[in-house]
């Protein structure tokens, strides 16, 4: 019995890569092993390793650095899932600031919604109940994981001021349509820039750009790591 033992902590030991560090936690925040069905505290300094489930509970959250300086930081009854080096599959809300990488390097994020392509950028996904993603700062893809995403983009004000020979009548109708959106665009991938938004509801995409509520997201989060 002590050899098996011995022989699955071996073979744990060879599958699992160090990826990063538990940085700061605070409450109740739990890391489960590759192999084994045991719970353990997470710790600072604690090493996050390939096949390892990162779970906090509620009012928690923890910072993980990861070796290349990617900082991650796990809200409230949040998990994320280091499936693979470059492959996470994360639950509740994550705040993300990945390091630049190459395309063969990119990190793919999975939810319930979609798979997030990122090659280094600043962004926020959240699964909890409304389900969305923030970008900050970079370019991420979103992939479909089953049928096409309905995409809607909001109608921005830059799209007005092509029109140049309108009068200040027009330019007022179009200010009291900006709550509609372009003509829905079906796709099973998408780019979003920075200082952008997307809600989830099943199939459908609404884009838009970041409110000041967002921005209050990432500022939340930003203080978490500077501690």
């Amino acid at each position: 019995m002590r050899v098996f033992l011995l022989l699955c902590l071996l073979l744990v030991s060879v599958d699992a890569k160090v990826l990063g560090n538990v940085v700061s936690s605070f409450g109740s925040v739990k890391i489960k092993r590759i192999g084994s069905v045991i719970k353990i505290k997470a710790s600072n300094g604690m090493e996050v390793s390939s096949g390892d489930l990162v779970m906090t509970s509620k009012n928690s959250h923890v910072f993980i650095k990861l070796i290349d300086d990617s900082k991650i930081v796990l809200d409230s009854s949040s998990s994320v899932y280091f499936d693979k080096k470059n492959f996470i599959s994360q639950s509740g809300k994550v705040f993300y600031k990945i390091t630049s990488r190459d395309a063969k390097n990119s990190l793919k994020i999975k939810t319930p919604f979609a798979i997030i392509g990122i090659k280094g950028t600043t962004f926020i996904i959240n699964n909890a109940k409304d389900s969305y993603v923030l970008l900050k700062d970079g370019i991420i893809g979103i992939q479909s994981i089953k049928e096409e995403f309905r995409l809607y983009r909001r109608m921005v004000q830059r799209e007005f001021e092509n029109f140049v020979s309108m009068q200040e009548q027009a330019f007022n109708e179009f200010k009291n349509a900006q709550n509609n959106y372009l003509p829905v665009h079906l796709t099973k991938r998408f780019d979003l820039k920075s200082g952008s938004r997307v809600s989830f509801e099943t199939n459908r995409v609404n884009e838009d750009k970041m409110s000041s509520k967002d921005n209050d997201e990432f500022h939340y989060f930003e203080e978490l790591i500077k501690k």
